[in-house]
């Protein structure tokens, strides 16, 4: 694999953009250097390889610079993919967030975690993302949680809900069942940014189209937002002969686009032209120009990333296409199998010239007095959070009143218990929330539903409200205690966990019920990691802990035993 040129941040006026290359070039350098300390300086008895993503991780340290160091507020959430781990832990590094005797743990036992992990890692971790698609997903699920918290008159702060999306994670089905629910529609706050390396774990993927992908998410009523090209491709575009070089990069595949990436300067001028007109603009263009132009990609421009943020409508969801090169800066940029490729010791080497550190000390932070040290110092006040206080528990009765007798379904007992609750306990029943992928009534949910009202973040009509033969009755508002969800276990399930972990992020306890049939119940819940009292993990679909209730089906009756029950709120950790 060759060398590449050392990445170029664009010359703008002011030492603004600078100042966040050198930061840029800092955080690339640190994880680099925290996944090759893991795997070929920390002693290891085993030889077996202990793996992380350099690739992966420089694809995104673009992006992750400007959004810390520039963007993000102190409210704002962020759910960081999970192959970029070690760009969120050099990051908290520079900002004072953590040890840095935790630079030499990764994947080490009681160290830093290989995915990001709000209940492992030693550093704040917003979102743990360690199943493909599902960390994807959770701020979704996090912004309606705060949603709902705010509707029982609590404080859950504001601020935006990020979500930092590998392309490759765009194949999970969970990420299509979240974006395409109505309601998803309605949260402002939420942002996705695409990392568009055009790569997964074994290849490049040959037939990704932005364009394709932007219509899905602008159907689905997403603000579509994209970064293409840097300012120095842009500067070329402006030239005799531009368009001809914008119509080739457009069009040519993402396999030639990549193998272009691993090209000398002389290789790119035989096979970049296919016209006359593009062959005149190269000749003009010296080696060093040309060799850095072909991966001046947007995501990697400080400039085009902050002026896309600047442009976010907060009014609706929204997506930025961010295309990059896996591995940008590194030996092993735009290879096919740079996934989980590590630098030899002499490219490590190289990187760190490149970077002005040593290898032999390789844990710098910057000088206070520096500009780079005075950035992070702002970034880290502008960033540091009040600790949260835990809320008030409601204090459980011991007896609710009743009485059972006689033979009834576990599901009809569940549906008066909550109806029962209300009464007996109105302070604990206001900190329930049930959900349901389209079956509310088909499980008994009925007379609850009626009691409580649907969720919503704005009263809405009920249109069939004077109809004397409608029994279930749809009545929208802020102040509903159901949530519901399409057919989509994987929402119920992402909705669920954000649901009760509400009491971590903003000291306020609910106990989210998700009731769903059996016979689909292993579609969405094996995506959960439930621990239990102890911090076991245990397998959901095998034991009811939680707030997960299954209806199962007997023959053909149309009756449904429910099976499962009600537990404390926060048991699920996605």
């Amino acid at each position: 694999m060759s060398a590449p040129s050392a990445p170029v941040t664009p010359a703008v006026s002011g030492d603004r953009f600078a100042v966040l290359g050198e930061i840029e070039q800092r955080v690339r350098w640190l994880a680099t250097a925290i996944i090759d300390h893991a795997n070929r300086v920390r002693p290891n008895t085993t030889g077996l390889k202990v793996g992380g993503h350099q690739a992966s991780s420089a694809s995104m340290t673009t992006l992750m610079t400007a959004l810390w160091f520039e963007h993000l507020q102190a409210g704002d959430r962020v759910s960081v993919k999970p192959h970029a781990s070690p760009v969120l832990h050099a990051i908290n590094y520079l900002l004072g967030e953590l040890d840095e005797e935790y630079l030499t743990t990764l994947r080490e036992f009681g160290g830093l975690q290989s995915y990001p992990s709000r209940s492992k890692d030693p550093d704040p971790v917003d979102y743990s993302t360690g199943s493909v698609g599902i960390g994807a997903t959770a701020p979704i699920w996090g912004a309606l949680a705060r949603r709902y918290v705010a509707t029982l008159g609590e404080q859950a702060g504001a601020g935006r809900q990020y979500s930092l999306v590998g392309d490759a994670e765009l194949d999970e089905g969970a990420v299509w069942e979240a974006i395409l629910d109505p309601m998803v529609g309605e949260l402002g706050e939420v942002v996705w940014i695409v990392d568009l390396n055009r790569q997964s774990l074994d290849r490049v993927v040959p037939n990704i189209g932005g364009p394709r992908l932007a219509g899905m998410f602008g159907a689905a009523g997403w603000q579509v937002l994209t970064v293409k090209y840097g300012r120095l491709l842009e500067e070329l575009f402006a030239r005799e002969g531009g368009d001809a070089l914008r119509r080739r990069i457009d069009e040519m595949s993402n396999p030639e686009y990549q193998r272009l990436l691993r090209c000398t300067p002389a290789q790119l001028r035989d096979r970049l032209p296919d016209s006359p007109e593009l062959t005149r603009l190269v000749s003009t263009v010296d080696d060093e120009t040309l060799h850095a132009a072909i991966r001046n990609l947007g995501g990697h421009d400080l400039r085009a990333v902050g002026d896309a943020f600047a442009r976010i409508d907060d009014t609706r969801p929204t997506v930025i296409f961010a295309y990059t090169v896996k591995g940008f800066g590194l030996a092993s940029e735009g290879h096919p199998q740079n996934h989980s490729s590590l630098l030899t010791g002499e490219q490590f080497g190289e990187l760190a010239a490149r970077s002005g550190i040593s290898v032999e000390a390789p844990w710098q932070r910057f000088a206070p007095d520096s500009a780079a040290g005075r950035v992070c110092a702002a970034t880290a006040e502008r960033l540091r959070r009040e600790p949260v206080p835990a809320g008030a528990v409601p204090v459980l009765p011991k007896d609710i009143g009743r009485t059972p007798s006689g033979r009834a379904t576990t599901q009809a007992a569940l549906g008066r218990v909550l109806l029962d609750l209300t009464r007996e306990a109105p302070e604990v029943a206001r900190r329930v929330v049930t959900l349901c992928p389209d079956v509310s009534s088909s499980t008994n949910l009925g007379g609850w539903v009626n009691k409580v009202g649907v969720w919503s973040p704005d009263e809405r009509r009920d249109w069939f409200d004077d109809d004397p033969e409608t029994i279930l009755h749809w009545r929208e508002k802020p102040t509903g205690q159901h949530i519901e969800l399409g057919i989509a276990e994987g929402n119920l399930v992402g909705a669920l966990g954000e649901l009760g972990a509400t009491w971590s992020r903003w000291g306020q306890p609910l106990l989210p019920i998700g009731v769903l049939y059996d016979h689909v119940r292993g579609a969405g819940i094996g995506a959960l990691v439930v621990r239990d009292l102890r911090g076991r993990a245990v397998d959901p679909r095998r034991h009811s802990l939680g707030c997960v209730t299954r209806t199962r089906r007997r023959r053909a009756s149309v009756d449904h035993d429910a099976v499962g029950g009600a537990g404390a709120a926060g048991l699920y950790q996605l």
